[in-house]
């Protein structure tokens, strides 16, 4: 495999694609920087200026932003991003939280989440207004914030309140790809 100096992915330091940037460029010869970014769909719009990088994606990837997951972004950006890697990093243990004590009936939740927080739901009969946040670090923030009745989030980040109680604990592999971000002029050259 190539060398590259920089690799960009989703920030902040608290989440789960900065430990996976941080184990990849471990098992990198040469030294590698991890650009964090405060939201995938910032790096898609502008992957012109990261040429030459590579981007770090995980295969559970999905955003309701732009309404794609990680298919459609390999495919969308076939021309501009190359495979060039994949490994398996397990995720920080992820728990669903329930504020016993809630001010509002929402949730917050990583887009990657949704269907763990849908079951949950689903058994327990219960409903709630589901509101997206650009990482599970953030839905954590977002939920406090407006002192919500559900958040998905990973439990190193959480400072248990007494109205609080963990719900559901989840243990999870995550496949990783890694990306080549393309210039214009490599992708000439690669069709000649």
């Amino acid at each position: 495999m190539e060398k590259f100096t920089k690799i960009h992915t989703l920030g902040p330091k608290e989440t789960d694609s900065f430990a996976a940037a941080h184990y990849f460029a471990q098992q990198q010869s040469e030294d590698v920087s991890i650009i964090l970014h405060d939201s995938f769909e910032t790096i898609f719009k502008h992957l012109t200026r990261y040429s030459g990088d590579l981007l770090l994606l995980p295969a559970a990837f999905k955003s309701k932003r732009i309404h794609s997951d990680w298919a459609d972004i390999h495919y969308r950006f076939l021309t501009q991003l190359k495979l060039i890697d994949s490994f398996i990093y397990q995720l920080s243990d992820l728990v669903l939280i329930e504020n016993q004590q809630f001010s509002i009936n929402q949730s917050f939740i990583h887009a990657a989440t949704e269907s763990l927080l849908t079951t949950y739901l689903k058994e327990k009969k219960q409903t709630t207004n589901i509101q997206f946040s650009s990482s599970k670090y953030f839905a954590y923030y977002d939920y406090r914030l407006k002192n919500a009745r559900y958040v998905i989030t990973n439990l190193k980040n959480v400072k248990l309140r007494k109205n609080e109680a963990i719900k559901k604990n989840y243990r999870v592999n995550m496949l990783w790809s890694v990306y080549k971000i393309r210039t214009k002029d490599k992708l000439i050259n690669e069709k000649s």
